[in-house]
């Protein structure tokens, strides 16, 4: 008998790295997972601090992992089917959300749900929210992946995750509870599983893949698995980050996402600079060249807005991004008593 724990371990080494083992092949990919224990994934830039109520998550003894795509954090348990995308592309500036949520919606208006996408990357009902995907890219390879809510505990989910009071105020909603829904809710077929889900969408992405076909990982490619899970995704500080800082700024755009910046002050200057956040907007490799440059910044708004303007955060996420971070910034450490 597998304990809860062991099962969580198992899921940190299978499924996130799974998705990094297939890119090594440039065939076109899609990948289920169906989880056995309550979990939390956050995304890639995303502060598990500010996302996460830890005391419920301990009590609970439910599972904390982080992906490599970006995008928000979200909760999974059995009633929930996680699917993935992996295809070839050249760079990609704008990801293409709509050309693999395409399946899944022919598969929902089967049933009867008249679903459709909304913003970038959410999938809702009735406006209510029942999947988001996020996005990836190592080399030529792009990942695309996601949620669906079918029978997901939502009381659960809204104990657990606690995103930026700025996102939930921008959506005029009090909850995660009141923004999401079930797609249980909406099918009338009591007996309807996520294996029936899966299926249902698999019939149209062989429709839209005519060369499509199934198969198993062999115990080789599982052993590889584990190995990258040991050595990267199962980490304390792949999981929770690492430098953790005293300071923190967090800013909900509307349609677009929300940054955060993480910052200790020595000297007067910026130290131990981190980005976090949900956007898809700004790519790994800037946002890991503006972490490097704010490093060290003189705690001066002027300064802080013109390293800001240099990534072209004006252009990537709305006009005034640059000088509402730096004011942000400037009035965190504000606060800074003691000279380190």
């Amino acid at each position: 008998m597998i304990d809860s724990v062991s099962k969580i371990r198992l899921f940190q080494k299978h499924w996130l790295n799974t998705c990094k083992l297939l890119l090594n092949t440039k065939k076109r990919i899609t990948l289920f997972y169906h989880p056995e224990v309550p979990t939390v994934i956050v995304g890639h830039y995303q502060d598990v601090y500010h996302e996460v109520n830890f005391p419920y998550l301990r009590e609970k003894q439910i599972g904390l992992v982080r992906r490599n795509s970006g995008g928000g954090a979200v909760f999974i348990d059995p009633g929930d089917l996680t699917y993935v995308y992996i295809d070839t592309a050249p760079k990609v500036k704008t990801p293409k959300f709509n050309l693999y949520i395409s399946p899944i919606l022919l598969a929902l208006k089967e049933l009867g749900i008249n679903a459709e996408q909304t913003g970038r990357n959410d999938l809702t009902v009735d406006g209510k929210k029942f999947s988001g995907m996020s996005f990836s890219q190592i080399k030529d390879r792009v990942l695309y992946g996601g949620t669906l809510m079918l029978n997901v505990n939502l009381e659960e989910a809204n104990r657990v995750l606690t995103p930026s009071k700025s996102k939930l105020e921008d959506k005029g909603i009090e909850s995660v509870r009141s923004r999401v829904t079930n797609l249980k809710d909406y099918i009338n077929i009591p007996s309807f599983t996520t294996n029936d889900l899966r299926d249902l969408i698999l019939k149209y992405v062989k429709k839209e893949n005519k060369d499509f076909k199934t198969t198993k990982l062999s115990e080789q490619e599982w052993a590889d698995i584990i190995e990258l899970g040991h050595r990267k995704f199962g980490t304390k500080e792949w999981i929770y980050g690492s430098n953790l800082a005293h300071y923190y700024v967090d800013s909900y755009f509307h349609g677009i996402g929300s940054i955060g910046i993480a910052f200790n002050v020595k000297e007067h200057r910026l130290a131990d600079v981190k980005i976090y956040g949900d956007l898809m907007v700004i790519s790994q490799k800037v946002a890991e060249q503006l972490q490097e440059e704010l490093d060290g910044c003189p705690i001066v708004q002027d300064e802080i807005k013109q390293i800001l303007i240099k990534y072209d955060l004006d252009g990537s996420i709305k006009s005034g991004t640059a000088s509402q971070l730096a004011t942000e910034i400037i009035n965190e450490a504000a606060n800074e008593n003691t000279t380190n």
